[in-house]
């Protein structure tokens, strides 16, 4: 249900893949982070593959599959704003974290020029590039990258082209926002997390290949369980024993169904544009990141406060960005021991701000019964405890 969301393919092939024995349309991970590893797994197992004079790197190795193919290492391409399942992935797969190639994403998103480029600088290293990997959601800031152009940079490079949907994959649920992740179609794996906006319990991940076949890549087999000619995905996942949370998602699908969905992932969205608006027209607020799904990121900086850090010089910048920095801290611990309500914190790097990364809080919209008062208490209590500190005395 979920590849057929994804890619959209006909009755036939469903019909021939589902249930199949010979190949699989995916697995379930307990994760986004088990799925990313899963995806990369047989993007390497693909790239070093079995030929007449080479048994694939799953039998003779790393060192032997590298030496066979005349490469030096092997590389995985995505933006800063990728998650770090994927330096994991690097690790376990014995390429190294070093050759997890991130780049810089001034607007948020990676770059196809650049990943072209790199790509091809890698080349000429004798370094082979495994996979780009596009982010369908970031979970900091929920930016999408143009996954429709990097899918065209994957075919140019010659490379798997992974998308990591965990966290905005359900936006293909809405006709209204599904536009945003185009090209999602074109990946050679996704991954989605279905205990995100699927609102199903934690440990619904899932890894879906374009190809059924690709997931051979990484088969295996035991006699006691995981014959040959048995449908058990088992056969097909690092995860040997998982738990039966297909059947959780199986009845969400049911229960709440694609237009239940939809409704959730629209009003999410329409909810974070909302808080959007709220932040900018209050003056001691600063919007650092627009909403492109239902996440956002923002601090406590006085409209007054935001002109100074434009016309100051970069030191006495970085001075002010530093208080704000420990204000926000401040503020977000007061709010959550308060337990009135609660909004998580991270550090992120912003083009406004080139010279260091900036302490935000950020909130996801995903709670369909969170009003628009909610949001305004939310604000007003933020105010009160930033204009009792010291912090705030001194800056503002």
């Amino acid at each position: 249900m979920l590849h057929q969301l994804i890619y959209q393919e006909s009755d036939d092939f469903y019909q021939l893949n589902l249930h199949s024995s010979q190949q699989a349309l995916g697995a379930f991970c307990s994760g986004g982070t088990v799925a990313n590893i899963t995806a990369l797994w047989v993007a390497r197992n693909k790239c070093l593959a079995p030929d007449d004079n080479f048994k694939g790197v799953s039998r003779a190795g790393l060192a032997a599959g590298l030496q066979h193919y005349g490469y030096n290492n092997l590389a995985i391409l995505c933006s800063k704003r990728g998650h770090y399942s994927l330096s994991k992935a690097a690790d376990i797969l014995g390429i190294g974290r070093e050759q997890l190639i991130t780049l810089d994403c001034p607007s948020q998103t990676l770059s196809p020029q650049q990943a072209l480029a790199e790509g091809k600088k890698l080349a000429e290293k004798g370094i082979k590039l495994l996979s780009i990997v596009g982010v369908a959601g970031t979970t900091e800031t929920g930016h999408i990258d143009p996954l429709d152009e990097l899918a065209d940079v994957c075919q140019e490079l010659d490379c798997h082209f992974h998308v990591d949907a965990a966290w905005g994959g359900t936006t293909l649920f809405s006709n209204n926002h599904r536009h945003l992740l185009k090209g999602i179609e074109r990946a050679d794996s996704v991954t989605i997390d279905a205990h995100k906006q699927m609102y199903v319990p934690m440990g619904a991940g899932m890894v879906l290949f374009k190809n059924p076949k690709d997931s051979n890549t990484v088969r295996h087999h035991a006699q006691y369980i995981l014959r040959a000619g048995s449908k058990d995905l088992g056969a097909t996942t690092l995860e040997g024993s998982r738990n039966g949370m297909a059947m959780l998602v199986y009845s969400a699908l049911h229960i709440i169904g694609r237009q239940g969905y939809e409704l959730l992932i629209n009003r999410s969205i329409e909810k974070a544009n909302l808080f959007a608006k709220l932040i900018n027209d209050d003056p001691e607020f600063e919007l650092v990141t627009d909403p492109t799904l239902c996440i956002l990121t923002y601090r406590i900086c006085p409209n007054a406060l935001q002109k100074r850090l434009v016309e100051v010089d970069i030191q006495q910048q970085d001075a002010l960005n530093e208080a704000l920095n420990r204000l926000t801290v401040k503020v977000q611990k007061q709010q959550r021991e308060a337990g009135k309500s609660f909004v998580s914190r991270t550090r992120i790097e912003v083009p406004k701000y080139p010279n260091q990364a900036i302490t935000v809080f950020r909130v996801i919209l995903a709670n369909p019964l969170t009003t628009e008062q909610d949001l305004k208490d939310i604000l007003e209590e933020q105010k009160q405890y930033a204009k009792g500190s010291r912090v705030y005395q001194q800056i503002a």
